[in-house]
């Protein structure tokens, strides 16, 4: 906001002068931002921006909130987010509020999914975003919505966000397999424009002198296959796995191979979901529910108004290694 101009005098109207629109088109923007042009929407945005500007709308006072926080995941499959669902109702239960799931179907741009599907942010009180990309842009659609949000499981320079140090993760895995006797160290991931996968590699990489990598989908099956492949090619007498779901396949192949694990090859995975505990995988765990209860302490600081104004900052959490029976 520029120096000197009076915030109690912004209204709708100064924001559509500011952005050449009508005041119909600011409302449109934001109760529907869908149906209007993206170029109108950022012009609107930005004036909102420039004059901190927050619709009367969407701050809800305490008798008006819903006592809904809403959970964006773009795979509800994956294991890792089963886990963070059970964890993070516990949460926010225990918080007051209710827990709302939305999926977006493989979409991981948080204002794109907004923009097109903007019944959820009626639905909501705030959101905790999981593994999901928000830049300046994307996070300035929220806090013009004065819409509280925490991105988690991924950084964001404009957002509060709980991030993981995956490249320390990586690098204390190969570490502590390394600290084992094993020598042949090779790892097993998913897509590497990943940017979380691309820090898990390149802490894999910091410690071993020779790489071996395989990659395939995001799953058990991804795991299993990326495995054999591995196997096929040459002999590594340990894995370091990306997520432990990828882990399970690997394990499946290993031990259809007849290939003893701890004693031949070494096992270890990432995130320390609940069947690891099951079946005793050696992990990183990631410390989701700790994570969780930040989040949800945060956005209820903002709806309660002890936090006035969103924060932008970021805490990054150093995974720790759990030692189980997957490793000698």
């Amino acid at each position: 906001m520029s120096p000197g101009m009076d915030t109690d005098r912004v209204t709708i109207q100064t924001v559509a002068e500011e952005a050449g629109v009508s005041p119909a088109t600011v409302s449109r923007v934001l109760n529907q931002p869908n149906l209007v042009k993206p170029a109108t929407r950022d012009a609107v945005y930005a004036a909102m921006k420039r004059h901190n500007y927050v619709p009367p709308a969407s701050g809800r006072s305490p008798q008006e909130q819903l006592g809904v926080i809403g959970l964006v995941v773009h795979d509800v499959h994956l294991a890792v987010t089963k886990d963070l669902i059970r964890d993070l109702s516990d949460a926010v239960t225990a918080a007051g509020f209710n827990l709302l799931v939305i999926n977006t179907g493989g979409e991981r741009d948080l204002a794109c999914f907004f923009r097109d599907n903007s019944r959820y942010r009626r639905q909501v009180d705030g959101l905790i975003a999981f593994s999901m990309n928000v830049d300046e842009e994307g996070a300035e659609v929220f806090r013009s919505l004065d819409l509280p949000l925490v991105v988690m499981q991924a950084r964001s320079p404009a957002a509060k966000s709980i991030s993981t140090n995956n490249y320390l993760g990586g690098h204390d895995a190969t570490e502590y397999l390394l600290s084992r006797g094993y020598a042949r160290i090779a790892f097993v991931g998913w897509n590497k424009d990943d940017v979380r996968l691309r820090g898990r590699l390149a802490g894999y990489r910091s410690v071993v002198s020779e790489e071996l990598a395989a990659f395939g989908p995001l799953s058990e099956e991804g795991g299993y296959e990326a495995t054999a492949e591995l196997f096929r090619e040459t002999r590594p007498d340990a894995l370091f796995f990306a997520c432990d779901e990828m882990a399970l396949g690997g394990l499946r192949y290993l031990r259809e191979q007849g290939i003893s694990v701890p004693d031949d090859v070494g096992v270890v995975g990432f995130d320390d979901i609940e069947v690891a505990r099951v079946i005793g995988l050696t992990t990183m765990q990631q410390f989701i529910q700790r994570k969780a209860e930040i989040a949800i302490r945060y956005i209820k600081a903002r709806l309660s108004g002890e936090l006035p104004q969103p924060l932008a900052d970021e805490l990054s959490v150093t995974p720790r290694i759990v030692v189980r029976d997957t490793t000698r």
